[in-house]
């Protein structure tokens, strides 16, 4: 099975801001910060949770970057298309375009929020770390308030980048061969 990572349990390695402790450019930082979800989806890799955050069998969990991209991907391109069938009406586009664009962004944005706060809750769950602020939904505030910290943090939690470079181009966000999470 190879060598796993050893995160420690119990506590986070580091605080939910302490985003530039490996310097402003790091890579799992710059993910973080530019594509919260593709970063999401490599911390999902790595812990081998499903697209909704969710442990489960491994025929479900070893495509779970790929379907995150795809996710991405997808919403990117349906959003930009209904920009542009859009533009010649200016401000005020018909409902035909209206009314989908905002069902589009509010399903994706419940799918981030949703993905980001069981992948965290997960992650406490597989370290023994205990809420420490908001008990009872610490989970959602942080995927609603600063998903980009919390994601930063869960990919600074599960990855020894002393030891293993991060990169922004792969489906656990380490270079290949570093091992994966305990």
């Amino acid at each position: 099975d190879g060598p796993r990572l050893r995160a420690p349990t119990g506590q986070w390695k580091d605080g939910l801001f302490n985003c530039f402790g490996y310097g402003i450019l790091h890579p799992h930082f710059c993910c973080s910060l530019w594509c919260t979800q593709i970063a999401m989806g490599q911390a999902m890799e790595r812990m081998n949770l499903t697209w909704l955050g969710v442990p489960g069998p491994e025929v479900a969990t070893r495509n779970t970057f790929k379907v995150v991209v795809a996710i991405v991907v997808a919403y990117t391109v349906y959003s930009i298309a209904l920009e542009i069938a859009g533009a010649p009406y200016g401000s005020t586009p018909p409902s035909y375009i209206s009314i989908p664009r905002f069902v589009g962004s509010l399903a994706f944005t419940v799918w981030a929020i949703w993905a980001l706060m069981k992948t965290r809750a997960n992650v406490r769950a597989q370290y023994q770390i205990p809420e420490e602020k908001c008990k009872g939904c610490e989970d959602l505030c942080c995927s609603v308030w600063c998903s980009c910290c919390s994601v930063a943090q869960i990919l600074r939690h599960t990855g020894e980048y002393e030891t293993y470079h991060s990169t922004c181009i792969s489906s656990t966000g380490l270079e290949e061969g570093a091992p994966m999470c305990v």
